[in-house]
This record gives C-alpha cells, structure tokens and sequence, in this order.
C-alpha cells in the first residue's frame, strides 16, 4: 500500500510544480507561490517514509522550492545581483539552479530507441581520455520534439550514465526579475558546472529566451543570448571539459538561428510508436495490480499520444479506482488520515478506457508534421540561402530607392528653374512617388522577414 500512496503523492506533486511554473511565467506571483509550497511539502512527506540514502535528496528539493518561495516573496526588495555579497549571489542562484544527481535509468524512459543511440554516443567521447586529436566530441546537443515526449528524461538519463553533476537550469529562470543581473547567473551556473564536472548542463524552455532576433524581446533577452552564445563557443572550440550542455525546446522554429547553430548535434524527440507506447504503459503500471489488461491494447488506443499524455493516462485511472474505493477520503481529518488504510483493488481495462475517452492527444498532427519539416536534412541550408537572396533584394532595392529620390529631387528643381513644363513635371511625379511607394512597402515586407527594424 506504500507503493499505492507514494504513486499519488508524486502524482500530486507533479501537479503542482506544474502549475507554479506556468504562473511564475506568467508573472502571476501569489498563485505560483501556493503551489510552489505545496510542492515543498510534499517532498517533505516524501522523504518521511524515503530511504535514508534517498531523503536527504528529497529534504534538499524542498528546501529549494522553499527557497524560490522566498525570493518570489521578496522580488520587489531584491536589488542587483551587484550589489549583493557573494554568499547572497549564491543562494539566490542556487535556488533557479537545482544541482543534482539523477537516478534515471535508461530503461526507465519508453521507446526513443534512436535518441537514446545517438545520445549514448554523443556523451561518451568526451569521457574517454585516449583518444586521437582529430577525434572531437559533440558536447553541445539539442532535443527538439513535442511537449511531453521525454526530453528531460533523457538529459537525465545521460547525466546518471556518467554519474554526472545535474544542473537543472530553466531558460525562463535565468530571465526572472526578481532575481536581478541574468549575465551573473549565467556566468555562475557555468563556472559551476565546471568546479563540479564530471557534469550536464540542462537548459528547458530554450524557446523562452532564445528567440528569433525579429522577435519582440527585451533588451536584457537579448544581452542573456549573447552571453549564451559566448559560454557556447567556449565549450565548443576550448579544451575538452567533462561538461555537457544539453538543451530542449518545443519550439524550434522560434529559436535564434546563430544559437541553433551553436549546437552540435540536434536530436529529434518524437511522439511514441506502438512499440513504445506499450513500453511507457508497462513503466507506469510496474507496481500496480492489473486484471485483464492488455498492454497491446492499451498502446492501440493511445495513438497519437505522448509519453506525459500516458503518464497522466495512468495516474488518472489510479485516482479515479481511490475515489470510487473511498469515498469517504475527502471527508477525513488530517489525524484520520494518517490511521487510514487505503482500499484498492486491480486496476482493470475499463479503468483506462474511460480515461482516454476524455483525453485529447495534447499535440495536434499539424504540430508533427512541423516538426518534421524543421528537421529534414538540408532545411538550415536552404533558409541561410533564402535569407542570403533576401539580403541581394534588400541591397537591390534600397538602391533604386536612393535613385528614384535623387531623380525627383533633380525635376524639382527644374521645375523651380522653369525648364520643365508644370504638366511634364506633375506627371514624372506621380511616377517616382508611386514606385516609390511601392519600393518602400517592398522594403518593409522584407525587413520584417529578416527581423531588421522597420525605416523610420
């Protein structure tokens, strides 16, 4: 029954982290901090009833949460990371910055049969000391696929291979307000990494800060991809670090394309096939008691859905078998609670049937098939060459402006000497003022694709 309890702790506390991140994003302070703390507690209650080797993790992710609590509580009185003494940078960055080692297996994460190949070998070479000089390691990778696909698994997964120092950082946290100068978490974050390698930089939602230079963004946005783009470079051609900087994105196309380029190898996390939608199912129902349930089936309804989809699948059809076994759980004091035996029984097909009769696959196949062109072998070739021919038009145009300008100014002033005809001039003027008009919208239109600021 532990087993039963603990599943729907971290259901819950899922949940909540969730749900305070999307409210942290969208600076909707008070809210984030209820679930931010509840989160906190839950990982206390956890770690009551953890292995000894496994609590002291747990009290650790608590007391950060708390920490970002904290911070959150005190955004507006927080001054420059400048400003503050060292061991105030620390703990402030600490708090964005969860380091840890993960525990993530392998085959702990469902299908991604090739992304777990190509991934193996990418962070095996820069371990190995014996090697030729003309051998170099790709230590800068990119997942790129669908919410929910597994891509933070993954990032773990290969930290735990290497029994490396995990460092968790959210591209979003490194833009947050309230936690002063970004450049100085970032200059952290990576000396850091270095003190503690054997390491995995993570970075998630790299499409919150690393976004197309068109883009409406802020200037300290843009400062932040600069200094990415520097640490980047210093990893990719300095001497081998065991360091690794993985970075995930569900949104590839909004990304800065001299940051995309910074990455070595770019991996593409797909929605789960059959195979691995029945592997994923298997993973989550390890523990559970099944009675007539098909895991073939399961995989067969659940097309077109991602490895998170079938988590909450899952979790789902648990809650709903404790709701219908005890009805009276939400009636209970807190003492009760902690006396009560939880009834259960098999989970059985219809359990999961019903579930995903009311689940939607949170990624739409227009979104696949998006993904899927981004990636198709030659596409940065061929937008560098679109974006090249763009420049030549620029160029082209911006030319027969300056003339057509200079023309006018010319029969202005013949006009004003009297050596044109008030007719003839009226005429070549509408002329040059039209296709004037017509340059400057060409002009603007073409800006506008490059991300350039429109002409004043």
């Amino acid at each position: 029954m532990m087993g039963l309890k603990e599943s729907l702790l971290k259901y819950e506390l899922q949940r909540e982290i969730e749900a305070a991140k999307k409210l942290e994003k969208k600076e909707q302070y008070d809210k984030a901090i209820k679930h931010y703390t509840r989160a906190a507690a839950i990982y206390r209650r956890l770690a009551y009833n953890a292995p000894v080797e496994k609590a002291q993790t747990m009290f650790d992710r608590a007391s950060r949460y708390e920490n970002i609590v904290k911070y959150i509580r005190h955004r507006e009185s927080v001054e420059s990371l400048k400003e503050m003494s060292p061991s105030v940078q620390n703990e402030i960055i600490q708090s964005i910055i969860v380091s840890e080692k993960p525990e993530t297996e392998w085959n702990e994460i469902g299908g991604l049969g090739e992304a777990k190949r190509t991934i193996k070998e990418a962070i095996i070479l820069p371990f190995i000391e014996s090697k030729p000089p003309f051998v170099k390691a790709q230590r800068t990778i990119l997942l790129y696929g669908p919410p929910g696909t597994g891509k933070t698994l993954l990032a773990k997964a290969a930290s735990n291979t290497l029994d490396a120092t995990f460092f968790d950082a959210r591209a979003s946290s490194l833009l947050s307000k309230y936690f002063g100068e970004s450049l100085k978490i970032i200059d952290f974050l990576f000396k850091k990494a270095k003190e503690m390698q054997p390491s995995v930089i993570f970075m998630d939602e790299l499409d919150s800060l690393g976004v197309r230079r068109g883009a409406d963004v802020s200037e300290a946005t843009r400062r932040v991809v600069g200094q990415l783009l520097i640490e980047i470079d210093g990893f990719n051609t300095g001497r081998e670090e065991k360091i690794l900087i993985i970075a995930a994105t569900n949104r590839p196309w909004e990304l800065d394309e001299a940051l995309i380029s910074r990455f070595q190898k770019k991996i593409y996390v797909p929605l789960p096939d059959f195979e691995a939608r029945r592997s994923i199912f298997k993973i989550h129902l390890s523990q559970a008691e099944l009675k007539g349930v098909s895991f073939d089936k399961l995989a067969e309804l659940t097309e077109n859905f991602s490895g998170r989809d079938i988590a909450n699948v899952c979790q789902e059809a648990v809650i709903r078998m404790v709701r219908e076994e005890n009805p009276e759980l939400e009636s209970l004091t807190s003492k009760q609670l902690e006396e009560y035996v939880l009834k259960y029984r098999p989970l059985v097909l219809d359990d999961f049937k019903r579930v995903i009769e009311e689940i939607e696959p949170s990624v739409k196949l227009e979104e696949i098939e998006k993904f899927e062109q981004w990636g198709k072998e030659g596409f940065f070739e061929s937008k560098r060459e679109e974006k090249e021919k763009l420049y030549e038009r620029l160029a082209d145009l911006e030319r027969k402006k300056k003339s057509l300008e200079k023309a006018k100014e010319m029969i202005e002033k013949e006009f004003l000497q009297r050596t044109i005809e008030k007719d003839s001039f009226n005429k070549m003027l509408n002329e040059y003022e039209a296709q004037l008009i017509q340059i400057k919208a060409e002009i603007e239109e073409i800006k506008k694709e490059l991300g350039k600021p429109p002409s004043d």
